[in-house]
């Protein structure tokens, strides 16, 4: 590789999908430059003349390479802080909707331990309102006979007697004032009373 400073401090090195070089072009590129500079050092070692242009060439090729691994160096430091700062980012996000996921659950269980609270009152009140329709009615109370009516008295004969020929005099039908009479009056005997009335009528 041609030993100058655009060589060495190149910055053309692909990418690895995350913004920072690739590890492996990096590695390649510093062993070339590292093995070309062995190479001059052990030119220079073993006695080779070296030209004063070349020992500065040297020189600039050293200086280079070191300039070139501080910025590799620290462009790789920058990288990693700023995939730091990103994940940190993420984690805070993360952190944070969990919370609110925790918060959400904490009220969605209070929210059903009041409903199957409710549903257990409404629950023991119907089954109180069952218990009370299958309960067996009560016994109805006995009827109270009706008084057997009183035997007849003379009152109630005349009385009878008096609103018989009221209706036989207005024309009202015998059977009818038979009926009204057994309905209102203990008559003894109606037939008789309402021969006698209807006959003075002359119904």
């Amino acid at each position: 590789m041609a030993l100058d400073r655009q060589s060495i401090a190149r910055r053309d090195f692909p990418t690895d999908g995350h913004g920072g070089y690739d590890r492996a072009a990096v590695d390649a590129h510093l062993d070339a430059v590292a093995a070309e500079v062995a190479e001059l050092e052990r030119r220079a070692a073993s006695g080779a003349p070296l030209s004063e242009q070349a020992g500065a060439q040297v020189r600039a090729i050293v200086e280079a390479a070191e300039r070139g691994a501080r910025d590799i160096r620290a462009a790789a430091e920058a990288d990693a802080r700023e995939r730091v700062a990103h994940v940190t980012e993420a984690a805070d996000r993360l952190r944070a909707r969990l919370d609110q996921l925790e918060a959400d659950v904490t009220g969605l269980l209070g929210a059903l331990r009041d409903g199957a609270a409710r549903l257990h009152d409404e629950l023991g009140a119907a089954e109180a309102l069952a218990d009370e329709l299958r309960a067996p009615a009560s016994e109805p109370e006995p009827e109270v006979a009706a008084p057997a009516p009183a035997a007849a008295s003379g009152a109630d004969a005349e009385a009878a007697r008096i609103v018989a020929l009221d209706m036989a005099l207005s024309g009202t039908p015998r059977a009818e004032t038979d009926r009204y009479l057994a309905e209102h009056y203990a008559v003894a005997d109606r037939e008789a009373l309402l021969d006698e009335v209807y006959a003075a009528a002359g119904a």
